[in-house]
């Protein structure tokens, strides 16, 4: 081979390399920032619209770079290109993966966060659901009312919500414009997750007739407990004085059939004629006394084994736990109740 033949094949050897290397780039800047825009860009992914329609729209506004590359990149990684309808800020720095991953998740605009606190009521949640702008108080309250029972709520005309309980404490995303029965809907359909997940990490079955004594048990520890470590103590408080055939005496059952908070419970509020109140009527109350979370739905599936039938709230957030009267009468009035 001579020297001209050499030079030839070093230069085509030079300029595909040059080529590829460049290719390369091209590839890589397509696909790490495919987006030619110079601030964050606003869209709105309709009903029905695919990625790639919205490619082919983004390039006839100039606005991405080689359309090809990003559809050929999409194809041999097996990406999931299902999008979801709503309102998109796109940034000007995203990758192609990152848009797409932001094209999949739930545009925030058409979005409420909603947050239940554990141990709310149904009056609690409804009067943060109007405070909050989702729907008013009313509306909630008459779905909460006109809903259809699940199989394992005893409907009752003196309970004060048959769905009391059973409305599950959790962080929702509702979408603008939610109704009020999908709201309760949402928030019984999370109940029977956790109450299923619950039952089944615990290796138990709970039969359909007791699952509301569970719930009103567990709706009372939430109202009593402080710390964690105290739920199941307290759930075999309950256990243990229910069993003797004694008054439970949970003041909590008492300011909830008031309906209303009270910083102090007297004597003579404690005589309040309600199937709630447990210091009246013995057993357990009518129905729950607020929607519980997990911790204390496990409390009262499995509570401690204890012989204690008292407890009184110490300084630090605990309570001193007792089986004997006279003992829990001395330090009441240790610490001055």
């Amino acid at each position: 081979m001579n020297f001209k033949s050499k030079r030839l094949i070093m230069f085509i050897t030079v300029t595909i390399l040059c080529f590829i290397i460049i290719g390369i780039v091209v590839l890589n800047s397509t696909i790490n920032k495919p987006l030619k825009i110079v601030s964050d860009e606003e869209i709105l992914i309709e009903e029905g619209e695919s990625f790639y329609s919205l490619l082919n729209e983004l390039k006839s506004k100039n606005k991405v770079k080689n359309t090809f590359v990003i559809k050929a990149y999409t194809k041999l990684t097996g990406m999931d290109l299902e999008i979801i309808p709503g309102q998109y800020t796109l940034n000007k720095n995203m990758s192609t993966k990152e848009m797409i991953e932001l094209l999949q998740s739930v545009s925030d605009e058409n979005y409420i966060n909603f947050t239940i606190p554990e141990g709310f009521t149904i009056d609690d949640i409804a009067e943060k659901l109007e405070k909050e702008g989702i729907c008013t108080s009313e509306d909630f309250i008459k779905a909460i009312n006109e809903y259809p029972l699940p199989t394992y709520i005893k409907a009752n005309s003196e309970k004060r919500y048959n769905l009391e309980g059973f409305l599950f404490p959790d962080t929702y995303k509702f979408e603008k414009g939610i109704l009020p029965e999908e709201i309760v809907k949402t928030l019984l359909n999370r109940f029977d997750e956790v109450w299923n997940e619950i039952v089944t990490n615990l290796g138990i079955k709970v039969n359909n007739d007791d699952i509301e004594k569970v719930i009103t048990v567990a709706s009372m520890v939430e109202k009593e407990a402080r710390v964690d470590e105290e739920r199941a103590t307290i759930a075999s408080v309950i256990y243990n004085r229910d069993n003797k055939d004694m008054t439970l005496s949970i003041d909590a059952t008492v300011l909830y059939a008031y309906g209303y908070h009270k910083d102090k419970l007297y004597y003579k509020d404690l005589e309040i004629e309600s199937p709630y109140n447990t210091y009246l009527y013995k057993g357990l109350p009518i129905g729950p006394i607020s929607n519980p979370g997990a911790p204390s739905i496990i409390a009262a599936l499995k509570p401690e084994n204890t012989d204690y039938l008292f407890y009184v709230l110490e300084s630090d957030n605990k309570h001193y736990f007792t089986n004997n009267d006279e003992d829990f009468m001395k330090k009441q009035e240790e610490l001055g109740y």
